[in-house]
């Protein structure tokens, strides 16, 4: 698995660059990543991107926060190499913008998003054809390190439930009841057999996690809405940065 693409936001609030990773580990049904020409994941002409180039790239630009994003950016072998060099050289604040949290955090992260599918392990294979178990451990095991972690799931109607939604909050706040936790509407992709929940399926997850955790939100969005949030949000406004 290699990084493929480079993108820096330069706008007040939300500076960063992002490292994307080709390639996930999960089987998650329903992934709109791996739907081809979705919009989301890595085209066929895609070329990898090596740990020197990226490096020079971000002693080039003098990175203050690099993400780690993906696909799977844990699966990733010049990772560790890559954080070592922005945390350590540059300063620079690291974070795993996003993560199916199979593999462990390594070192030179200073925080991280895990997705936590479910907590039921039964449901956890069924829908990503993976165990749960390294996901739950590798999640406290971040936490006890003191990297600042927080945790997402996206409802789906029919394998990921409310009361699933509410044991993963359980799990979370065993550790730190203070955790952000974020829930995220299923949007559906083609041929999937899967509908996006209701706004009121969203809330009612959102009141379930707030019985355990204290800082939780919700999103509803369609493809439409999505897209237009991505055009108005500066956090969204990045550009491409030729490696």
């Amino acid at each position: 698995m290699a990084f493929y693409k480079v993108t820096m936001n330069e706008n007040e609030g939300h500076e960063r660059v992002c490292l994307y990773n080709k390639g996930c580990n999960f089987r998650c049904i329903g992934c709109a990543y791996k739907v081809p020409n979705a919009g989301i994941g890595p085209s066929e002409s895609e070329k990898e991107i090596g740990a020197k180039q990226i490096i020079e790239a971000l002693r080039k630009i003098g990175a203050t926060k690099v993400h780690f994003i993906g696909g799977e950016p844990l699966i990733n072998a010049d990772l560790i190499k890559i954080a070592e060099f922005a945390h350590e050289e540059l300063g620079a604040k690291t974070a795993i913008g996003h993560s199916n949290g199979s593999k462990r955090i390594p070192d030179f992260i200073d925080e991280a998003t895990v997705s936590i599918k479910a907590v039921d392990d039964a449901v956890h294979r069924a829908y990503t054809g993976m165990s749960n178990s390294s996901v739950l451990a590798n999640f406290k095991d971040a936490y006890e390190r003191g990297i600042k972690m927080k945790a997402s799931t996206v409802l789906i109607p029919g394998i990921v439930s409310i009361k699933e939604v509410g044991g993963i909050a359980a799990f979370v706040a065993d550790i730190d009841g203070r955790i952000p936790f974020h829930i995220t509407a299923y949007m559906p992709v083609p041929d999937a057999g899967l509908r996006a929940p209701t706004e009121q399926e969203v809330g009612g997850a959102v009141l379930a996690a707030k019985k355990h955790l204290i800082n939780v939100s919700g999103s509803a969005l369609n493809a439409e809405s999505f897209s237009k949030t991505k055009a108005m949000n500066p956090a969204f406004r990045s550009h491409r940065v030729e490696v």
